[in-house]
């Protein structure tokens, strides 16, 4: 079915393509107006590097609802692994010592949090574990060995 655009129309998606930053937005703004010139779907398709399939669902998403219809919606992605609870779980951990929990370790390790994460609901990965302490604000650094105090007596226990 051929597209007629009014001058208003028209205008409406020139600006629209013309404001928008990302090209893949910009594309269905272009194959609207170009099948409003009258070009093929194919001709569109081909020249915009996309599928015919795409063109016919773009041009209907404008139909239905306007330069509304052509914007991106949420991409989505996975579910937080390690929401606010888990982190709030993570916290309370990271604030208490792992040998007053029956633990040999004198200092949280990350197999040693997974391991107290997936008790308390929360089986995650040691990558995930360790982004969400970065975005907690936790750092991992290696101890440093330092030389106690000097012996107050040393002179003295040395000798002449």
């Amino acid at each position: 079915m051929p597209l007629t655009l009014t001058d208003a129309q028209r205008t409406e998606l020139e600006a629209a393509a013309d404001a928008e930053p990302r090209r893949r937005c910009w594309r269905r703004a272009q194959a609207v107006l170009l099948r409003g010139q009258g070009w093929a779907v194919a001709v569109v398709a081909a020249a915009l590097d996309c599928s015919e399939a795409s063109v016919y669902a773009w041009t209907a998403a404008w139909r239905a609802r306007g330069p509304v219809g052509l914007r991106e919606g949420d991409h989505g992605g996975g579910k937080r692994k390690l929401d606010r609870a888990g982190d709030a779980v993570l916290v309370g951990l990271l604030a208490g010592d792992p040998q007053l929990l029956g633990h040999h370790a004198t200092g949280w390790t990350v197999p040693l949090l997974r391991t107290k994460l997936a008790r308390a609901g929360y089986a995650v990965s040691a990558q995930t574990l360790r982004r969400g302490l970065h975005r907690l604000g936790y750092r991992w650094k290696r101890p440093r060995y330092v030389l106690g105090r000097p012996d107050p007596a040393y002179a003295e226990k040395k000798g002449p």
